[in-house]
């Protein structure tokens, strides 16, 4: 039947036998082996458990709010014109900068009448007063004018060695003559073409020396030596490592300390130099 069945509709069919075996009478369970559900016994509270409560609410401050103090010129609304107008007459007498007096100096005391801060100031008359003025006005000492003395000209070249320098009458020599401002670009390119500036004959027999030719070139830097400098011969300590990773720089520094004591000497005494060798 069952292979009759299947593939075909009759396999959807609901049959009417129990899919589940019947429960045999051995499997009853006892009254008295079934389990008694014990109702739970509830606990007081842990000590802890108020004090939690209570300190993790956030802290609510009282922060009363300060009542504002109004000045007689602050006004909960606008000021009306009559207002404006006996503010304005108070701040023209109130509001403006004190002059405060200036006090007199006390007067210094005197110990005795003898003194002379006893002695009373002089009152002197207007005319008198006057005269004592244009006499302390005078100069005590009237000095001539002063004339400047002839001064060489600031051209003066030393042109022998050990000798006072040369001065040159023509020098410094008068730029020539150049109009403030020209009509056209073209005679201003005709005058620029068209100038000369004179050369005096001395100028023309001047011979210059070799002093003055070294003077003339720029200097070199750095200075070039007279002698080749020799390479600096570094320390066996301060030599830097070669380029490898053989070693570090503290072992490169260990290493040639070694090689120097190394490379010394070494001190025998003289009895076992004679002796010892035999």
């Amino acid at each position: 039947m069952n292979n009759e069945a299947y593939g075909t509709h009759l396999g959807k069919i609901k049959s009417s036998e129990p899919s589940i075996a019947p429960i045999d009478s051995g499997h009853n369970f006892d009254e008295h082996e079934t389990l008694l559900l014990k109702p739970k016994i509830q606990e007081p509270p842990p000590s802890w458990l108020a004090w939690c409560d209570r300190n993790s609410k956030p802290v609510k401050r009282a922060r009363p709010r300060e009542i504002r103090k109004l000045t007689p010129w602050q006004k909960s609304g606008p000021m009306t014109i009559r207002d404006w107008k006996h503010f304005g007459a108070w701040a023209a007498f109130r509001a403006r900068p004190k002059n405060p007096k200036l006090q007199r100096p006390a007067k210094p005391f005197c110990a005795a009448k003898y003194l002379p801060c006893a002695l009373k100031k002089r009152q002197l008359e207007e005319d008198e007063l006057r005269e004592r003025m244009l006499l302390l006005a005078k100069p005590r000492k009237i000095t001539e004018k002063y004339n400047t003395p002839d001064r060489p000209p600031a051209y003066s070249p030393a042109i022998f060695w050990g000798r006072p320098p040369h001065r040159d009458p023509g020098r410094p020599f008068q730029p020539p003559h150049v109009p403030d401002c020209f009509p056209t670009d073209e005679l201003e390119a005709d005058f620029w073409a068209q100038l000369r500036f004179p050369v005096r004959p001395a100028a023309l027999l001047g011979k210059i020396t070799p002093r003055i030719q070294s003077l003339a070139k720029p200097r070199v830097y750095p200075p070039t030596p007279h002698c080749p400098v020799p390479e600096k011969v570094l320390h066996p300590l301060d030599v830097p490592p070669p380029p490898r990773r053989k070693f570090t720089n503290r072992g490169w520094r260990m290493h040639q300390i070694r090689l120097l004591y190394l490379s010394k000497p070494v001190f025998r005494s003289d009895m076992r130099f004679f002796y010892c060798n035999v």
